[in-house]
């Protein structure tokens, strides 16, 4: 076996064993679910076992000499991997909205006992005196609630715990009912980040077609999407969700190049985890697949065609029927409706919250005009709020430095690849049209065409695909360039590196968000040394619109008592980068600062960091 060959079979293999491990891991949750019991211990550890042993028939399977020795290695390998994953995971808090709204509240709900196979939690209704303030807190200063009207509203964070798929957050609790640590749990988006890593790189591998470095160059731009990276952090799903899609066109690449079994296996494991993770990953994965069939018909490759629909038709089955029973089957039984809490009568719903929340210049208008002027915008919430159109575009490669501090933003509204995305966006136009106008009857070109074909009809499935988080795939299209750029040469020199460099400059952007991050986790871990200096219980109380109840982890984890009530007195605190507020008996005390911490003070001296 050529050595470019057996490496690009031990990068399958750490990928099969990294996406494994998510998949068996949902299974034994769904089987417990079913038999009644709730989230606990086992469940991760298991799915750990059964990776192994699916590991050691793969190495048998994809090396002939020595597989003993391949697989022992591997498996430390997969082992040393996953522990960083948790490592990093727990050092860094999760400060985004929706993963301190509704996803850390779920994965705890499900940590503590509940079922969602039996059970629909409770709505409860809530008063609301300022129905406009989604923050009640600021980032460093104490805020009141307006009380100019007064509301009684649903909880609409119910709505997504109760109807939306679970797959990420069971898999997140299995791993918190472990380590008893939340925090823990956002390991998963690093882990299948490797996996899509390697699979990527085993797929360029088998191509063969560059020297080492670029392919390591190529797999990194692929899968390192800016999304990915600045949710690595969070418990939002959509960086995990564009693991998986690039993870199922590497392996429709690995399919298409040799015969293998356990890429078949592969790819039934991914249609069982894309199914569970939010309800636009079906449709987005049915395009991407789709669009293998069709080039499997064209290539008349009737067998392999086949295996894909048997492969595909029982994965889906098993993940949307056993493994989704909920949401799928316990909202169709209870509601009459599948997908309940998009667009239906219920209000409030998902669709009204999106449109609440649009920027002013994209409301009302169609999903390719949203497109365009989202992604010509600034790379911050408020970068296409403007109420001049042209004060909202931009010129392309031009930055400032609110969109740079906003890296570490989870869910950026606007240009949400990065200031230099849109530079990315035209420098791909006219390298590709470049590529057609020399190479328009070339096979490849015309396989990238009707590839860049699917992931555009995927991205607009949508009514709104503006925000970069709803279509993460978006980021393929100057990748897809960039590979035909790599495969078909241009007279031009220069523009192939121009893309590189902007592809480089959005995904370094977004790295730079966790550097942030881990200033913000310092701050939070300074406030909760002052905490715990003091000798009383403190008073906690949760904004009445979007509470972050989630909080009250981070006190029972750290041994501080509270108690929930409103506040009134003279030491009121935020919780950093939170929407919860506490006050304290006493002011809040200095104490010994970390690294991190006096890092942090020195960067908001400077203004460079807001938190």
């Amino acid at each position: 076996m050529q050595k470019n060959q057996v490496f690009a079979n031990g990068c399958f293999l750490l990928a099969i064993g990294l996406i494994s491990l998510f998949a068996y891991t949902l299974l034994f949750s769904a089987i417990g679910f079913f038999r009644g019991y709730v989230m606990s211990a086992w469940q991760f550890p298991a799915g750990l076992v059964m990776m192994l042993i699916t590991q050691y028939f793969a190495a048998h399977e994809l090396f002939e000499i020595k597989p003993k020795q391949v697989f022992l290695k591997t498996s430390g390998i997969l082992i040393a991997l996953i522990l960083a994953c948790l490592l990093f995971a727990s050092s860094i808090y999760d400060v985004s909205f929706d993963g301190q709204w509704y996803h850390q509240e779920t994965v705890i709900r499900l940590k503590t006992g509940w079922n969602p196979y039996y059970k629909e939690l409770p709505v409860p209704y809530q008063i609301v005196r300022n129905p406009h303030n989604v923050w009640c807190t600021s980032p460093d200063l104490s805020s009141t609630n307006s009380s100019d009207t007064i509301q009684s509203i649903p909880y609409i964070k119910y709505l997504s715990i109760n109807y939306f798929s679970k797959g990420a957050e069971i898999t997140s609790s299995a791993i918190y009912a472990l380590t008893n640590r939340i925090e823990t749990g956002k390991a998963i988006n690093a882990i299948l980040l490797l996996a899509s890593f390697f699979l990527s790189l085993s797929a360029l591998y088998k191509i063969d077609r560059w020297g080492t470095g670029k392919k390591w160059l190529l797999a990194s731009i692929l899968t390192c999407n800016p999304v990915v990276i600045y949710q690595l952090t969070s418990y939002c799903l959509d960086g995990l969700m564009y693991s998986v899609l690039v993870s199922l066109v590497a392996v429709f690449v690995i399919i298409g190049l040799e015969k293998n079994k356990y890429a078949f296996f592969l790819f039934g494991l991914l249609i069982l985890i894309v199914v569970n993770l939010k309800f636009t990953a079906i449709p987005y994965a049915g395009t991407f697949c789709l669009g293998f069939v069709c080039y499997l018909l064209l290539k008349k490759q009737g067998p392999v065609l086949k295996k894909i629909i048997v492969a595909g038709s029982v994965s889906f089955l098993i993940g949307f029927v056993f493994i989704g029973f909920h949401p799928y089957m316990t909202n169709l039984i209870a509601h009459d409706n599948i997908f309940k809490g998009l667009r239906d009568t219920q209000s409030p719903n998902t669709q009204k919250e999106i449109y609440s929340v649009t920027p002013l210049q994209l409301k009302d208008r169609n999903r390719f005009t949203k497109f365009l002027i989202s992604f010509g915008s600034r790379s911050y919430d408020e970068g296409a709020s403007d109420s001049s159109l042209a004060k909202v575009l931009k010129i392309p490669f031009s930055f400032n430095k609110r969109e740079l501090l906003n890296a570490n933003n989870a869910e950026i509204k606007t240009a949400g690849f990065g200031p230099f995305f849109s530079a990315a966006l035209l420098v791909s136009v006219v390298l590709f049209g470049m590529l057609i106008s020399r190479y328009h009857k070339d096979g490849i070109l015309q396989a990238g065409l009707i590839s860049i074909g699917f992931v555009l009809f995927s991205i607009f499935l949508i009514p709104d695909p503006w925000w970069a988080r709803f279509v993460p795939q978006a980021w393929l299209i100057p990748c897809i360039v960039l590979f035909l750029a790599e495969c078909l040469p241009i007279s031009i020199a220069f523009i192939r590196p121009v893309l590189y460099i902007s592809l480089g400059l959005n995904i370094i952007w977004a790295l730079s968000g966790i550097f942030m991050n881990l200033m913000i986790s310092a701050h939070i871990n300074y406030q909760i040394a002052q905490l715990k200096t003091l000798s009383q219980p403190i008073s906690v109380e949760y904004c009445e619109l979007r509470d972050f109840r989630s909080n009250r982890i981070r006190f029972y984890e750290n041994n501080i008592p509270f108690v929930e009530k409103r506040l009134t007195g003279k030491h009121v605190y935020n919780v950093i980068h939170s929407n919860t507020r506490f006050e304290t008996p006493e002011e809040l005390p200095a104490v010994a600062e970390s690294f991190w911490m006096k890092m942090n003070r020195k960067l908001k001296a400077q203004t460079w960091m807001n938190e």
